[in-house]
């Protein structure tokens, strides 16, 4: 518990900022989460995120200001695979170099909410070390003890989510999502998504009344009465499903706000999934 409590000290530095705070900014991430990864490798360095905790990653969209704070940028660290889709053409137009997780892991497509997965996150972790390397002024010494620290606190972290969980059965780990974005939080900690609202890893996608049916239809079959909701988008036919299959109904975050952790979110939404699992 101590090196989770560092841990959460450790990646507070990187919160959300508004357009004047990046201007002057050599060091940029699209998210919040990432923004407290990359802070935390390049030593407390600040990250400021382009994209706040309270908006929509997939629809969120740069202003004029924003469009300058990139290009005065030295590196700017992305997620990728559509997640800040209104961003997209503004990473691509910049003349500043972009990190992009997704391609870090050689993935094309699927669930883009990698950081959900410590584990995930700690395999990015020398590709971001090198990446600071060639566009930052940190040292090399400085780097490689800074991202040993991340990872061991990422190690600390993982084991504790999987502590957590451990009260309930792999077997009884069971649940419907509004989209697809707990793909590789549920791959990490043996959870089975049995089905989404929208066969989509956007929250910009809609539910139809057929898939409404169709869910209620599986999730009597697999007994799964747990549904977890990441935006606002999708409550309301997320509550409408809740009363007539009886589901308890979780609203789980994704994203650390300005006085949260990584490590308090995933914490946080570990724990709200164990309650609704215990009161199935």
């Amino acid at each position: 518990m101590r090196n989770l409590f560092f841990f959460l000290a450790l990646l507070l530095a990187g919160i959300s900022c508004s357009s004047q705070d990046n201007a002057a900014s050599p060091l940029l991430a699209t998210t919040p989460a990432w923004a407290e990864v990359v802070s935390s490798v390049a030593c407390q360095a600040d990250v400021p995120s382009l994209i706040s905790a309270q908006a929509d990653h997939h629809a969120d969209a740069p202003s004029l200001a924003d469009r300058s704070s990139l290009d005065q940028a030295e590196i700017i660290f992305s997620n990728g695979l559509g997640l800040e889709a209104g961003w997209s053409a503004a990473l691509a137009a910049t003349p500043t170099p972009v990190f992009e997780a997704a391609t870090a892991l050689n993935l094309t497509q699927g669930d883009p909410h990698f950081w959900l997965d410590p584990n995930l996150v700690r395999t990015l972790l020398p590709s971001i070390e090198a990446a600071l390397l060639a566009h930052s002024d940190l040292t090399a010494d400085e780097l490689w003890r800074c991202r040993q620290e991340t990872d061991q606190q990422l190690v600390a972290l993982d084991a504790e989510l999987a502590q957590r969980i451990s009260v309930i059965p792999v077997s009884q780990r069971l649940l419907v999502t509004d989209h697809q974005f707990l793909t590789h939080l549920a791959d990490r900690y043996d959870i089975t998504v049995i089905d989404t609202l929208v066969d989509d890893d956007s929250s910009l996608a809609e539910a139809s009344t057929a898939r409404l049916t169709q869910l209620m239809s599986v999730m009597e079959s697999t007994n799964t009465f747990v549904i977890a909701v990441a935006e606002d988008a999708h409550l309301e036919e997320a509550h409408r499903l809740a009363e007539v299959t009886g589901a308890h109904l979780v609203e789980v975050p994704v994203a650390p706000l300005p006085h949260q952790s990584l490590a308090d979110i995933l914490t946080e939404l570990i724990d709200l999934l164990v309650a609704a699992w215990q009161n199935d």
